[in-house]
């Protein structure tokens, strides 16, 4: 922070320091059926944001129009903008251009089909603005369900939520190096963008991007207060399961490199060496896992079942993979 600089939020809450600059960024695509009760509660928040980037990926819906008859009727451009792709970039790397278009101090990660709170922006960017340590904040949601054939939350996530206010510090160690929180959910501290940004590759979710770096700069945290209504409907992107070979096989290929580009980070940031021997296990036992799948190498389950159980973030994902491989 520069010296004299006003951050602070004053009366409550309701007012932001006059320099502290606050974003939004949404990716779209097909979501003309609830974005507009998502773009209601972004503007209706009790700190208002400064910023909202949406970036639209090809939609054949009303999304465009929708969205632009908005931002006309609110008088919200050019604060608020959307543009669509030339062509198709896909779900990660359309997320990953609406960040980069943005310039807030604090920069929300924003679904285009959920309900954010009231005051969803103005608690988190106060507990971040108190806690400058704070580099990446999620937070507790509440799903709720409007498609029979919608996906469910997994019920290990709702079991960790507390629902008590209270302030958790995301430590590093085997049981945290998967996503523990939705993208969704997730405020962005500028300095963490600024000094992790080369390491954002093309096709790397955002959550999972900001989840595993924040870890290694010891800045993850998750506040454990429900801050948005979470959508669950037919058209969720990233609840479907990965039941055909060969996406769960592209969805590990991917996996990897994300390991990779966080060890990687891990190194030149100066992690010690038990942290990154934690990311070198798991690219081994990730790429047993592809062999298992792709090559049909039935034996690589004796090393992941004795030597890298440890590296499963659901244990159910075992003999999943086993009889993908069996079947080919």
């Amino acid at each position: 922070m520069q010296a004299g600089r006003v951050t602070g939020i004053e009366n409550g809450g309701q007012r932001k320091g006059e320099n502290m600059r606050i974003s939004v960024a949404m990716a779209t695509y097909n979501g003309a059926r609830f974005i507009t009760e998502q773009l209601d509660s972004i503007r209706l928040q009790s700190l208002p944001v400064d910023q909202v980037i949406l970036r639209d990926d090809g939609s054949s819906d009303q999304t465009l129009e929708i969205v632009r008859e908005y931002l006309e009727t609110y008088e919200l451009a050019p604060a608020w903008r959307i543009t669509q792709n030339g062509k198709r970039l896909g779900y990660a790397e359309n997320f990953r251009a609406a960040v980069e278009e943005t310039d807030g101090d604090y920069v929300f990660f924003c679904d285009q089909d959920d309900i954010w709170e009231p005051d969803r922006v103005e608690d988190m960017v106060s507990e971040m603005e108190k806690r400058r340590e704070i580099l990446v904040l999620g937070s507790e949601f509440v799903p709720f369900t409007v498609d029979p054939d919608a996906p469910s939350v997994s019920r290990s996530v709702l079991k960790s939520f507390r629902g008590d206010g209270s302030m958790e510090h995301v430590a590093w160690s085997p049981a945290h190096i998967f996503i523990g929180s939705e993208g969704c959910t997730m405020c962005l501290r500028r300095e963490f963008l600024e000094e992790t940004k080369k390491y954002w590759y093309p096709g790397w979710a955002h959550d999972e991007y900001a989840w595993k770096l924040s870890l290694c700069m010891d800045g993850c945290y998750i506040l454990h207060s429900v801050t948005l209504r979470r959508r669950m409907h037919s058209g969720n992107v990233s609840k479907r399961k990965m039941r055909n070979l060969d996406r769960r096989i592209a969805f590990f290929r991917e996996l990897q490199k994300s390991h990779e580009t966080t060890l990687r980070f891990a190194e030149d940031f100066g992690m010690p060496e038990e942290a990154k021997e934690l990311l070198r296990r798991n690219i081994r036992a990730t790429t047993l896992r592809i062999e298992l799948m792709e090559q049909r190498k039935l034996w690589n389950m004796v090393p992941l079942l004795w030597k890298y159980r440890d590296c499963y973030h659901s244990k159910k994902s075992l003999p999943v993979e086993f009889a993908m491989a069996v079947r080919g």
